[in-house]
This record gives C-alpha cells, sequence and structure tokens, in this order.
C-alpha cells in the first residue's frame, strides 16, 4: 500500500522509533541536537504522533525527524523522505503539512497610539502586521508568509485575561531575519516588542516567544548554510532574561557560532524600554554589540552570583500575608517548589488563592493555574473573602449587579489584575504547564506559579501510571521554579491512609502515592486539624494548624496555628497555640 498521505505517514513514526532502538513506553535521551540530555527526557506521544521532550520542549513528528537526518528543510522533500522510507512507492500526492493559519493572511498593521507609544513607528507596524482590536495589540507570528501563531496582549486595563495567545506552540518571531543576518549579526530577544524595537533601529532580530523556544532556535540555525557571524542576545534583565542568555550561549558555542550580551543602557529592564527611554543611547548599544572586534568573555563564577543576587534584589522572599507561617519561612516564599497537602476539603484552594492574591496586591506577577475548580469559582471566592457576601450566592446571581460589580470591581483593584487565572482547556501535560509558563515569562517578569492541584496534571504519553504522572509533574514543576527563580505552589490530596479514623498525624509518608514529592519539594507543608474535637465543629471558623514537614530554607517540624472561616474564604492567623508536637510529628 502507498502511503502518499501526510496524516497516513505520520503514523509511522513508531516504526521509526523502533528502529532506532528507542522505547514507545518510557523516556528516552531527547533528540534535540542542542540538548545533551543527561537524564532520559524525551517521550512518544500516540495520540499526536510525535515525540516530546519536557526538558528542552522540543516536539518532533516522524517528518522532523527523517529531515534531521538527511538535512532537509522544505516539508516536501522531509514527505518524500519519509514516504521512500515507509509508503513503499513513489509518491503520487505530496499533501501540505497540517499547520494553524490565523486570519491575519497579510502584512497590513494598521498604526495605532499605543504603538507609538511603546516607541514603534508606522513603518514598524505596517511591516509587520500590528493592530489593534477588542483592546488587545494583537502580535501576528508569519512563517513563510503565513500567520502560523498570534500573541494578543490586553491594552485596555478593563479586558481580561492580560495575555491570551494562540493555542498550541508559538513559533520564531521574525524567523526571516536570519536571511538577513547572514555573515552579520543576529539579535535574539525574549519577547515581540523587543525584537520590534531592534528592527525599528534597523538591526535583524528573532524573539523566541518562550524560553523554551531556544531548541527551535538552534533548529533553525542549525538547517541554514548561511549563518549570522554572531549572536547578540538581548534577554532582559531579570533572571528569566540572564537564564535564556545563558542557555543560549551554551547552545552556541557548542556550534561555534559567536555570541555577546547586549547591554542595556541605564537602568532599563528590558529593549523596549530602553527603545522609549532613550533611542540614541539603544541604538549605540546595539552597534557597539554587533560591531566589536572581540566577543565578550564568559563573566567569572564571581560575576556571575553576583549578578544573581542583583537580579532577584528585595523580591527574594515574599510574604504570604500570614503573620506564623512568614515567620517560620524567614520572611516568607523563597524560589523553589512548595508543596500544600491536606485531605478533601480542607481549604487548600482557598488558602493558595489568598496567599496569590496577597502576593498580587503587593506587586508580584501570579500565575494561577487551576484545574478542579473554574476561573469564576476563583475569582468568586476572591471577590467575597472577608465580606457578608458568600461565594455560592455571587455565582448563583443572587445578588443585585450594582453589588457583584462593587466585587469584583474591588477585587481587581486590589491585585491589580497580576493574577492571571489559567482554566485549561485541553488536558493540562507537563508539556502544556511548560508551554503556558514559558509564554507568560516571555512577555513579562516571573511570576509566582499555583497549581491546583498536582493530581490532576494529565500523562504525558499513553501507559504511564498514576506515579509516573505525578512524578513528571512535580519533575516539571521543580524545572519550572529553577529556570525561572520562582516560587511554585501546588497543592497535593494525600493517600488514602490519611483519611481513616484513628490514623496517624500526616508526614512525609503521607505523599508516598502523589509521586516524588517528599524528594523533589523545597518546602513540605500539610494542613490538617489542630485536634481531634477539631475535626467535630460544624459551625464556626475551623481551628486548623499548618505544619512544616521539610523545609530547604530552615527549621523544619514547626506548625502554625491558622481559622479559617469557609463562609468568608478567610485564612486568619489562629489565636490559640498549636496542639503540642509528639515525636512522630517532628522530621529531622
Amino acid at each position: 500500500m502507498r502511503k502518499t498521505d501526510a496524516k497516513t505517514l505520520k503514523s509511522c513514526l513508531p516504526q521509526w522509533l523502533r528502529e532506532h532502538g528507542l522505547p514507545l513506553h518510557k523516556p528516552f535521551a531527547c533528540l534535540n541536537p542542542a540538548h545533551q540530555d543527561a537524564h532520559p527526557s524525551m517521550g512518544y506521544n500516540e495520540k499526536n504522533q510525535t515525540v516530546h521532550c519536557f526538558a528542552c520542549g522540543a516536539t518532533y513528528d516522524i517528518f522532523d525527524l527523517v529531515g534531521q537526518e538527511e538535512n532537509l528543510t522544505d516539508f516536501p522533500s522531509k514527505m518524500k523522505a519519509v514516504n521512500r522510507r515507509y509508503g513503499g512507492g513513489e509518491v503520487i500526492r505530496v499533501t501540505a503539512k497540517p499547520t494553524r493559519v490565523f486570519p491575519y493572511k497579510e502584512r497590513v498593521g494598521r498604526p495605532d497610539p499605543y504603538f507609538t507609544g511603546r516607541g514603534l513607528s508606522d513603518e514598524t507596524v505596517r511591516r509587520f502586521g500590528l493592530v489593534v482590536e477588542n483592546g488587545y495589540a494583537v502580535l501576528p507570528v508569519f512563517v513563510d508568509g503565513v500567520c502560523r501563531s498570534v500573541c494578543r496582549r490586553a491594552i485596555d486595563p478593563a479586558v481580561e485575561p492580560r495575555y491570551q495567545n494562540s493555542r498550541g506552540a508559538m513559533q520564531l518571531w521574525n524567523s526571516a531575519a536570519m536571511e538577513r543576518a547572514a555573515g552579520k549579526a543576529l539579535f535574539v530577544t525574549e519577547g515581540i516588542f523587543d525584537a520590534l524595537s531592534l528592527e525599528e533601529l534597523g538591526f535583524p532580530a528573532v524573539a523566541l516567544c518562550g524560553a523554551a523556544n531556544t531548541g527551535r532556535l538552534m533548529q533553525a540555525l542549525d538547517a541554514r548554510e548561511a549563518k549570522p557571524e554572531r549572536v547578540i542576545l538581548a534577554g532582559d534583565s531579570d533572571a528569566a532574561g540572564q537564564g535564556m542568555n545563558g542557555k543560549l550561549r551554551e547552545q552556541l558555542t557548542t556550534r561555534g557560532i559567536g555570541c555577546a550580551a547586549l547591554a542595556l543602557p541605564g537602568d532599563c529592564k528590558d529593549v523596549n524600554e530602553a527603545l522609549v527611554q532613550d533611542r540614541d543611547a539603544l541604538q549605540a548599544a546595539c552597534e557597539a554589540a554587533a560591531t566589536a572586534q572581540e566577543v565578550q568573555q564568559q563573566p567569572t563564577l564571581e560575576d556571575e552570583f553576583l549578578a544573581y543576587l542583583g537580579r532577584r534584589g528585595g523580591a527574594a522572599v515574599m510574604s504570604t500575608g500570614i503573620a506564623g507561617l512568614d515567620k517560620a519561612l524567614d520572611g516568607g516564599l523563597h524560589a523553589g517548589l512548595t508543596v500544600l497537602g491536606a485531605v478533601s476539603s480542607m481549604g487548600k484552594t482557598s488558602l493558595m488563592l489568598q496567599m496569590a492574591d496577597t502576593l498580587a496586591a503587593a506587586g508580584r506577577n501570579v500565575l494561577f493555574i487551576t484545574i478542579e475548580m473554574s476561573r469564576m469559582e476563583l475569582i468568586a471566592k476572591s471577590a467575597v473573602r472577608g465580606t457578608k457576601a458568600r461565594a455560592r450566592s455571587l455565582l448563583d446571581g443572587k445578588l443585585p449587579e450594582e453589588k457583584v460589580r462593587g466585587l469584583i470591581s474591588a477585587y481587581r483593584k486590589k491585585t491589580g489584575g497580576r493574577v492571571e487565572l489559567c482554566e485549561p482547556d485541553a488536558p493540562l501535560t507537563p508539556a502544556f504547564l511548560d508551554e503556558k509558563v514559558s509564554a507568560f515569562c516571555a512577555q513579562h517578569e516571573s511570576p509566582v506559579l499555583f497549581l491546583d492541584y498536582l493530581q490532576l496534571v494529565a500523562a504525558g504519553r499513553a501507559g504511564m501510571t498514576e506515579k509516573q504522572t505525578a512524578d513528571a509533574a512535580v519533575a516539571m514543576l521543580k524545572q519550572l521554579a529553577r529556570r525561572y527563580d520562582m516560587p511554585v505552589i501546588a497543592a497535593s490530596s494525600l493517600n488514602r491512609e490519611a483519611y481513616r479514623p484513628g490514623s496517624a498525624e500526616p508526614g512525609m509518608s503521607a505523599f508516598k502515592e502523589s509521586g516524588s514529592v517528599e524528594y523533589s519539594a523545597d518546602l513540605l507543608l500539610v494542613l490538617k486539624y489542630r485536634t481531634d474535637a477539631d475535626k467535630e465543629i460544624k459551625t464556626g471558623p475551623r481551628h486548623l494548624v499548618l505544619t512544616i514537614l521539610k523545609n530547604r530554607f530552615g527549621a523544619t517540624g514547626e506548625s502554625i496555628p491558622l481559622d479559617y472561616e469557609p463562609e468568608k474564604e478567610l485564612f486568619r492567623d489562629g489565636a490559640a497555640k498549636a496542639a503540642p508536637r509528639t515525636g512522630r510529628n517532628i522530621i529531622r
């Protein structure tokens, strides 16, 4: 049988994997040439007929893999090669590889005062097809003249969500710039507005549209015969930007491509801010980076560590709003993975949401990914916190419209629009989690990430057990915390033993069925009733205690009393002291 259409040929991926000695049902070393994979992190996705790496974010189908083997760049050539191997005959009909095409087919941008305020000329706006629609700045991403993905950024404070990208992986923005940069300097940024700013000044610039796209950039460079003489790393001055610069430097060095970091003028946090503040100073900095005779040397370890401390600044520790917890944690949350465990209906979601709103009110970006509850349910919880209104009444439409508007407006003003509530409309796999967080960090400073909750993360590939699925989710959360130097807080259920009457108070063993939580978490918290008598209380505040089972940042074993008023969605520091700890509660 002749396999001549792309969909049928795509299903030959398992055969390719077997030929190369790669398993279908367990991880194997990443096939991305730019990823030196010491620990197998790539897996086969039967549903999509792709392989995906949870570490570097690379995703390949059989056309990508065969094209990589035979050094092919265009899809018709790749398809002919796959058909030659697995189709059993010559290609009769070559169909285009399915792609998502968006309704920005022509690069016809429309000038708008918003773009002018970002330092962009009308010519740049028209050249790259920028438009303002429905309160969003729309930034289309063209590949070979076709819009493959879209980034939407809210410019009206009343518009939610603040960022609304097209589903699926974001492509490299302005990949055509690599042609103009052949034999010269190519600038690489995180976000699109930074790359637009460089193009405004006449410098070829590509935006990754997500830190995970470094692998995609390497693939594009590998496929080109005429490569740039050097790459200018133009990441933001924050931890995510410097992390991108470091990762790119490592990958470019192995390919023999020189690179240098763009020195942003003044105290500017990114390229676009520099364009708006001092266009001439940015022009001079870019020319210096592009024409310098020698590429900047790698910083010393001392310089690197001091730069790390400078990037973190005063935001290294963040208050949770719970005084007892902040004191136990030496000030509050640190960058790293925190797991909050409790039996069901104890208030895990409400506690995390209260922390999220507190952080946002203090000026921190928050990304709250919810799987268990809807986005509107979470908004209702936040809006009624500490008031006489009830979340259920708000959701059921029992409150007057004026009251509803007042509650929602007060919530929005308090948090400053810095809480993005993400309710995935597709299975939340580790890969989706990586993509979502990377897209968020590509647009603004890294957030405090909340996940509700761990056991609802979907399997990354068919055949994974519940424990393997949880392990993969924990590994991805840990990696994101490190990559973006941010706190990650995930809710977790406990194993069945913790629910049985008369069972011992939950300890680390209660997380055993939740994957490698007890090994990977930097901070492990468990929320429980203060005493057995408290379990019987049906009305009024619940008397709870938050116990620190593990703490890489300080003391372990401390218990913080909390009073939880479910009707008000409010946690307070407990007035009574925590119950005396027994030896089994103290983890040394």
